[in-house]
Parts: structure tokens; C-alpha cells; sequence
């Protein structure tokens, strides 16, 4: 009895106390609400006020905690609100730079963040975040056990309802708002509020976890992929496939209000693709690379479901993906990646998808077989696409001469091009000066037009020599995302990016080469990348379009189809149990 009246007694002191605090609650609310219509103006998430049902309540109860285990002062009121409102402005800042809300899971991805931020850049974030923190942790009156206990009480309860009863959790949370919209986190976080859908997408992923059990023996699945082996099994000549993709290649002459001293793109790199650059649409914005990676091998949306990055939760288990397919048929598989090994899991995640050898930079893996060295970085940081592309020419040329009867799947995954679009100015002179921008300056984008003159040129070379020694082949050089520069979509939005036409800031440069000849596909999705690969390796002729703009109906089919697709391979993904023995036992049972 004396527990519970000692908790009746410190939410009555939470509801009540200090004086005048529900003042300063309106007065929050009012300045958090003034806040969000701001960050909206500047690119942050859309607000909404009224349908806020879960959010205020929460922010209000949060409010009132802080106050109550603070300590007495003039600015007690100011610190209690600093963490709300540093998440708040974490949200916004993050969807400024990456167009997308940041989901709690996502946390487990700034050991990866902070290892490609400049150093600078870095220390300012852990000030910016530190210090109204520390300011708050300071405040805390830490020696009163009760108050800090029992009104941490309902936060705990919620916490525990969403891990430990997500179903639970997302029924009444969905019962109480508005439809969510599976589409677009951004616009759920407007009318719902960023924390609440936060939580949310939280609990979904732990249900979405819960439920991969169902598909691991999806029969249709297994069926369609033991069929697609069997089509390419029975190619008689079997052709060679180069799929390359591009860090942050951004296609300067797709700035519509910029102009510049001379073209971006390299003369040599004109005289290949002339008018054939398509586009894909890819799954991120300014950065998230393993998304784009995961659509590009595996032929299915990156849905985040089960994690903020797919392959975050790769155990390096077989699962249906294309390099699998080709493995499966007599392909061999090989991955080349410009960065370190354990970025984004991409060890684990190139395992799962069927990549036989995976070979990094020796300077990042000492202990491995590799063939790639990253060469002199001086004032750049990152390998130059020059040096990985003529190490793997000379990788792919001994292996054709030494290999002439065994087809090849030959993936590269670059990483000159990230932010900060460093350039050494010795080895590479500034090309291209930006005119006719007005007072609209971008240091990162003028370093990444420069690169992307540089970037062209070398991409000519490997390209033109690919065609030369393996003229019977498909090449697919794709941007995994455009890079974020200073100001994330403000930039694109400003400088009219693709006219600004809607989802502008997810459309990429896609270039193909069929049988040594540049052809352009209507515009694709990232993950439509396998089934064009597929098409080829099967047909030499597939067609060159992929519908995308499906009515709203025959999308959510679509898309329906693509999300069992999306579990069965993450369930295979994350699975101890080879699959293959699954599929060997699927083959044996249709037989």
C-alpha cells in the first residue's frame, strides 16, 4: 500500500507542480507547434495540429517529468524542454539531408555515419547534441529515487508495450489515428506527430521480425526461383554481366537553373551513351548506400521492415537474390567494394545474396585475397573510381583468359563521390566553373561537378576496354543515390533538378551497354535492375520498358506481391538453415 500511495502521490505531484506549470506547458506546446510550421518551411517534416492525439499527450507528460526531476531555478522550464526539442530538431535535420524520417532503429547506423563525416563535421554533431544534454543531465535532481522511478513509470510502460506487445501497440495505436500511410513515413510524421510514428514504425518492425517465421518456406517463391535457375541454366551461350554502381553520381547538367564554363560530362563519355542516360528511381536520398545496394541484387523494394538497412541483418545465410540465381545456373560471382568491410554489414549482406569471392581494399582487409589496393587518397579520402576501375579491368581480363568457358556476374560498388566531395586539385585541376546561380553557392556541389568530370572521363575508359574485351556482355553502371550537398532537396529544389518534376531527388543516372551497344530503358526502379539483368542473360532482347506508373490500385498489387517477395528473402536472409537444401528439397518434391 505505502508503494502505490507513494506513486498516486508523485503523479499528483507531476500533474501539479512546480507553480504555474501549466503555463509553461501551453507555452511549450505553442513554441513546439510554432517550431514545426518553421522546420517545415525549410525543408523538415510536415506538421499537422489537431490530429496530434498520441503525440501532444506524450510530449505534454514528457514536459511535465523533466520539470519534476529537475532542479529548482529561473531556467528550469528551458531545460526541461531542450531534450524534446533536440530530438525534434534531430527529425527535421535529418529528413533536411536525407529527405526521410529517421526511425529508431537507425541508431545502430552512427558507427557508420561518423566513420565517413569529416572529422570537423563530427565534432560540431556531438556538440550540437552534447551539449544541450549535458545542460540537462546536469539538472537533474538525481538523489530523489522516487520522483525519477515512479514518474518514469508510464514511459516504461510504453516502451514495454511496444517491444514486448507491438500487435497490441499498433492496433490501438491505428484505432486511434489517422490511416497510416505505408507510402510515406514523412507524411504519417505530420499527421500523427515524428515521435509517435517513430514508435510505430518500431513496433511494426518488431511484428514484421515476428513474422518472417511464415515465409521461409514459401513454395511459390522457391518455385519461381528454381525456375528462373532452370531458364538460365538452359542458355546454351551464356553471357558476362558488369553491374556497377555509382556513389552520389550526380549528372550536373540535370540542374536546370545552373550553367557552366564548359559541358560536366567528359567528351569521351558523350561519345559512348550520346542521348541513351536513363533514369532508376533508387530508395534513399543522400546516403544509405546498402538500400540502393539491396534493390539492385535482390529485385525487391527496400521496405525497411525488419531493419533500417536491410542488410544490417544479414547473418551471410543464402537467400533469392540475383547473384544466387546466376550462382545457382554457373555463374561466377564476384563483388569488388571500394570501403571497408563491415560498412553497412556489406560483408554479411554480399554473402547472402550469392557472391562466391568478395574483395576489398587490402589497406581495409590485410588478412584477405584481394586484388584491390586504394592507391594514393592524398586530400580525397576515398579510393578514385580510376584505380578500382583498372584494377578490376586487369581482374576481369585474366579472368576471361583464364576462364573461357564460365560466365561471370562482376559487381563493383564505389565510393569516390561520397560527402564531402573531397578532390585533389594537384592530380585533378578544377575543369568546371558554375556560373548563372546567383547568390546560391554550394562548396560540396562544385567539388562534385568537378568529380563528376574526372569520374566520366575514367568511367569512358573502363567501359570502352570492357567492350573490347568482353563485347558480348550487359553493363550497367547505376547511382546508387544523389549525394545530399550542403543543403539536402533545398539544393535540387533551387536549382530545378529534373525541372523539379515529383520524387525528383530519387531519380538517378542508369547506363546500359547491350552486346557493346549503349541503349536507353524507359525510366526503372532500382530494384527492376535483376529482372532487366534476367531478362538478358535469358532473352539478349528484353524489352525497354518498365511500367512504373501503374494506377493506384494495380500498385498496391503490385506492391503487395513485392512485399511477400521482400519477407521471404529477408527471412532466408536472417535464417542459420542453408537454403539451398530447402530449395534441393522443393526440386525433389516437383520432380
Amino acid at each position: 500500500m505505502a508503494m502505490i500511495s507513494s506513486a498516486f502521490s508523485t503523479l499528483r505531484t507531476l500533474l501539479v507542480a512546480p507553480k504555474f506549470l501549466a503555463l509553461h506547458c501551453v507555452v511549450f506546446l505553442l513554441f513546439l507547434i510554432s517550431y514545426t510550421l518553421i522546420a517545415e518551411y525549410f525543408g523538415g517534416l510536415p506538421t499537422g495540429l489537431l490530429p496530434w492525439r498520441m503525440e501532444i499527450p506524450l510530449l505534454l507528460y514528457i514536459y511535465c517529468y523533466f520539470n519534476l526531476i529537475t532542479r529548482p531555478s529561473p531556467w528550469r522550464h528551458v531545460t526541461a524542454a531542450l531534450p524534446i526539442i533536440l530530438a525534434y530538431v534531430i527529425f527535421d535535420i535529418y529528413h533536411v539531408l536525407f529527405g526521410r524520417l529517421l526511425r529508431i532503429i537507425e541508431v545502430t547506423d552512427l558507427p557508420e555515419m561518423f566513420l565517413v563525416m569529416p572529422i570537423l563535421n563530427s565534432m560540431v554533431l556531438i556538440l550540437a547534441v552534447g551539449l544541450p544534454l549535458g545542460l540537462f543531465l546536469h539538472a537533474v535532481q538525481w538523489n530523489r529515487h522516487r520522483p525519477l522511478v515512479w514518474g518514469a513509470v508510464p514511459l516504461l510502460v510504453l516502451v514495454v508495450a511496444m517491444e514486448g506487445f507491438p500487435v497490441f501497440f499498433m492496433t490501438v495505436f491505428e484505432r486511434a489515428h489517422d490511416p497510416i500511410d505505408m507510402t510515406s513515413d514523412a507524411k504519417n510524421a505530420g499527421i500523427n506527430g515524428r515521435i509517435s510514428t517513430a514508435l510505430y514504425n518500431e513496433a511494426r518492425r518488431i511484428t514484421s521480425l515476428e513474422k518472417t517465421r511464415a515465409y521461409r518456406d514459401n513454395s511459390r517463391f522457391l518455385g519461381e526461383f528454381g525456375t528462373m535457375v532452370d531458364r538460365v541454366k538452359d542458355v546454351e551461350r551464356k553471357h558476362n554481366v558488369h553491374l556497377i554502381v555509382l556513389e552520389s553520381f550526380l549528372d550536373p547538367n540535370l540542374l536546370r537553373n545552373a550553367s557552366f564554363s564548359r559541358n560536366p560530362e567528359h567528351p569521351a563519355f558523350a561519345a559512348i551513351f550520346h542521348d541513351k542516360g536513363g533514369f532508376s528511381i533508387s530508395p534513399v536520398f543522400g546516403g544509405s548506400t546498402a538500400q540502393a545496394e539491396f534493390e539492385v541484387l535482390c529485385g525487391v523494394p527496400a521496405m525497411r521492415e525488419l531493419s533500417a538497412i536491410e542488410f544490417d541483418v544479414f547473418t551471410g545465410a543464402q537467400t533469392l537474390c540475383l547473384p544466387n540465381i546466376l550462382k545457382q545456373a554457373g555463374y561466377h560471382t564476384v563483388a569488388a567494394n571500394a570501403f571497408l568491410p563491415d560498412f553497412f554489414n556489406s560483408t554479411k549482406g554480399y554473402e547472402g545474396v550469392g557472391f562466391e569471392n568478395i574483395y576489398y581494399p587490402v589497406e581495409y582487409a590485410p588478412e584477405a585475397d584481394t586484388y584491390l589496393s586504394v592507391g594514393d587518397t592524398a586530400d580525397e579520402e576515398f579510393m578514385y573510381d580510376g584505380d578500382l576501375f583498372a584494377q578490376n579491368l586487369a581482374f576481369v581480363s585474366d579472368w576471361l583468359t583464364r576462364n573461357p568457358g564460365r560466365p561471370l556476374l562482376n559487381y563493383i560498388m564505389t565510393i569516390y563521390g561520397h560527402t564531402p566531395h573531397m578532390i585533389n586539385l594537384t592530380k585533378r585541376p578544377r575543369a568546371v566553373e558554375i556560373m548563372g546561380m546567383g547568390t546560391f553557392r554550394d562548396d560540396q556541389l562544385e567539388r562534385a561537378v568537378n568529380q563528376y568530370y574526372y569520374r566520366t572521363e575514367v568511367i569512358a575508359t573502363y567501359v570502352k576496354e570492357l567492350m573490347r574485351i568482353d563485347p558480348d556482355s550487359i553493363i550497367i553502371l547505376v547511382s546508387d543515390h544523389l549525394p545530399s550537398l550542403t543543403y539536402g532537396p533545398n539544393t535540387y529544389k533551387d536549382l530545378h533538378y529534373l525541372d523539379d518534376t515529383e520524387d525528383s531527388i530519387h531519380l538517378n543516372r542508369i547506363y546500359i551497354v547491350e552486346n557493346g551497344q549503349a541503349v536507353r530503358y524507359d525510366t526503372i526502379h532500382h530494384y527492376d535492375v535483376p529482372r532487366l539483368i534476367l531478362n538478358y542473360v535469358t532473352q539478349a532482347k528484353p524489352g525497354r520498358s518498365f511500367p512504373v506508373n501503374a494506377e493506384p490500385r494495380d500498385k498496391q498489387i503490385a506492391m503487395s506481391g513485392l512485399r511477400e517477395q521482400y519477407m521471404t528473402i529477408m527471412a532466408h536472409a536472417m535464417d542459420g538453415n542453408p537454403i539451398f537444401f530447402r530449395f534441393s528439397d522443393w526440386e525433389a518434391r516437383t520432380n
